[in-house]
This record gives structure tokens, sequence and C-alpha cells, in this order.
């Protein structure tokens, strides 16, 4: 199910009234698993099964982890590899088979992607195996001490966060049950700020975003009657599209979480007013990107291994960060593209910025900083628009006059 479509202005409406005037306060979390599993049936159903077996084998990997003594080291860690290796199995099946499969065939010509079937991804594949691995990675570290059943299927089939996030974090949202399905009745401010933040992000989804379909054409089918112009107003529009498109259905959440008496994190801090771009993936899509941090980044070594190192891993990272926003090779060069731009930044900041530092808070130098981090985030998100590499070099030249 998604937000902005008629199904869920039904949906949404029925779950809040049953939840607040209907329900007991003792039954609210049953409700709550319950609306999830519709929420997500409404698409596949077949596929509630795969997210309520993944969720199952998390469960039960999360609480042997528990039940182990710190001791016993390569019975904890075989566990932990059993449930990451379940929900990322997953992953890899149904979302990237076919894309390894034609690339290897592409290479070597044996047919391996006439073999492999073609698969439904299923909704939201990819964020509830971020969640799932999170919970059992930190189980693991000792950052998550206990693994109650309602607590974690609240957790887990929280619709709304399900299908695009926010990527919650269990140490960060079960606190807020007991708190959320005790209260006697929803805050007449808490119901006004939900209202307000749902109303907001279909605004920016259904006005903002969908009316930018207009002019980007040319970005997803170059013909010669489109002039450079063209080209740049589409780039642009996609640019303000992309963002009210994500920061619209955020929004959304956001605004759902609250009308049930929950407060998830903001995912969006004004990132086209970022200086670099470093700052700019610390304001875009904040729950992913710090969840890459934390749980990608940090584990390769981070920034501990020296200057080349810290590169080889931005870019590792920004490469898988595009191949989880699609399967295909442009995706996966839009990650390195800001892989790159990262790399340089950090050099630049190390060895020329710091002996300019008086000089790179002057409002001038501000001022070029932001427009120039906007344009690599815009000439980036060319990658992330084209049907493929192939259309992405076409569009680059037409933007250049060529």
């Amino acid at each position: 199910m998604i937000f902005n479509t008629w199904l869920f202005a039904i949906f949404g409406p029925i779950v809040f009234v049953l939840y607040w005037y209907v329900v007991p306060p003792r039954l609210r979390a049953a409700l709550l698993i319950v609306a999830g599993l519709v929420f997500y049936a409404a698409s596949i159903p077949a596929y509630t099964l795969l997210v309520l077996a993944l969720g199952l084998v998390t469960f039960a990997c999360a609480r042997g982890l528990l039940a182990l003594s710190l001791d016993r080291t390569g019975a904890r860690r075989w566990t932990l590899a059993y449930g990451i290796v379940a929900s990322v199995g997953v992953l890899a099946v149904f979302k990237y088979a076919k894309f390894f499969a034609g690339t290897f065939d592409g290479v070597c010509a044996h047919g391996c992607a006439n073999v492999v079937p073609s698969l439904i991804v299923p909704l939201a594949v990819s964020f509830f195996t971020f969640e799932f691995v999170h919970v059992l990675v930190d189980v693991y570290l000792g950052k998550i001490a206990r693994i109650g059943t309602r607590d974690f299927w609240v957790f887990a089939l929280f619709f709304p966060t399900m299908v695009a996030g926010p990527i919650k974090r269990y140490q960060n949202f079960v606190p807020q049950i007991e708190r959320a399905l005790s209260m006697p009745r929803l805050d007449p401010l808490l119901f006004a700020t939900g209202a307000f933040r749902i109303a907001l992000g279909l605004a920016k989804k259904s006005i903002v975003a969908d009316s930018m379909n207009a002019f980007i054409g040319p970005l997803q089918a170059p013909l010669p009657i489109y002039t450079p112009a063209d080209y740049w107003i589409a780039a642009l529009a996609y640019a303000v599209k992309i963002y009210f498109d994500f920061t619209g259905y955020s929004d959304i959440a956001i605004g759902c979480s609250l009308l049930l008496g929950f407060q998830i994190l903001e995912n969006f801090d004004r990132p086209y007013f970022a200086e670099n771009v470093s700052q700019f993936w610390r304001r875009w899509h904040i729950s992913l990107s710090s969840w890459i941090r934390d749980y990608v980044f940090v584990p390769l070594g981070g920034s501990r291994g020296g200057r080349l190192m810290t590169i080889a891993n931005l870019a590792v990272v920004m490469g898988l960060a595009g191949l989880w926003h699609g399967a295909a090779w442009h995706f996966v060069v839009w990650g390195l593209w800001h892989g790159l731009g990262l790399g340089v930044h950090r050099i630049w900041t190390q060895y020329v910025a710091v002996h300019y530092e008086k000089l790179a808070h002057t409002p001038v130098v501000r001022a070029v900083s932001t427009v120039g981090t906007f344009g690599f985030v815009t000439l980036g998100w060319v990658l992330f628009a084209v049907p493929s590499l192939g259309v992405a070099g076409i569009v680059y030249m037409k933007l250049v006059g060529r």
C-alpha cells in the first residue's frame, strides 16, 4: 500500500478510529501488528509470508544471541551470521540475482540471465532487511539488552515506516511503545502536528513532485528536438522532484506515527543548503546515511586505515548505497559519484581548507560552496533518473552542448 492512494485514504482513518476510540489500550499492540500485515498484504499478499518468515528468523536469532553467554564467541558469531545471511540473502535473490546474472552474461555470454527467473521484488524489501540487520548487529554488540515478542513485532510491522522509512532504530522506537499504547487519548497538539505533516507530505508528493514529471522527459528519452537548456531544466526539475518525493513520504510517515502516539526521527534537514557533499549526506535521507555509516563504513574500517583506505571505503559504501536504491549499473555509478565527492572533500578539508579556515567561513565562500554542492548533487541525479548508463552519457554530452 502506498500513502498517496485512495486505498490508504480509507485504511488510515479506519486504523486511527479503531486505535483511539474502539480497541482498548491493552489490544492496541495487536491492532498495530494486524494493521501492518494488512498494509503490506495490500501490495502482494503472498510476500507477507516472506516478511513474517524473515521476522521470525531475526527474532529467533536475536533471542538466541541474548541467551548465549559472551564467552561463547563462536556460537554467537554463527547465530549473527545466520540471521544476517537470511535477510541479505532474500534481498540478493529477489532484487539482485537477475542484475548480476545479466551482468555476468554480458561479459561471458553464457546465457545466465535466461536461467534466473524474473521475480517481482517484494515491496520495501530493502527497508525491512536493513532494520532486521540493525537489530541483530546491535544485539550482538550489546546495544540491545532485551527483545520482547510484542515490542519486536510492533517494531517490525509498524506500517507508517514499513515501505519507505525512515529506517527505525530499535532502541529509539521500543521505549515509546508502552507510553503510546497506554495513552488514554491523543493529545490535540500531537494530532494537529501529525495532520499537518500528512497534509504537507501529500502536497509535496502530489503537487510539487508530480508536477516535475512534465519537465524530466529529456533525461529518460533524449531526442533531437531537445536543446541543452531543456536538459538543464530537466536535471533541475528532477532534483526538485526527488527531494519533494522523498521528503514528502517521510513527512507522511512521521505524521501518521504522531497520530498513533509515536515520534519518528526526522529524515531530511534542508540538504540542498549543504555547503559540501559530506554535509549533504548528513542532511539527506538521514536514517539511511547513518545506517550505512554504522553498519557498513565503520565495520570496513571507516577512516582508521589512512587516506587511501578511507577513500576506498567511501567508494565501496557509496557504491553499495547506489545499488541499494536500484539493481542497475547507473545506480552504482551514482553511488560512486558521491563516493568520489566525499573522498575529494576529505582530502580538501585535511590538506587545503585547514590553511584557510577564516576564509572558508565568509558569506561569499559559503554561498559559492552551497551552489557548487547543489550543482554536484544535481549532476549526480542525472545518473539516478536515466534508464541506463548509455542514456546518461548522451544526457551529459547534451548538457555541454555536444
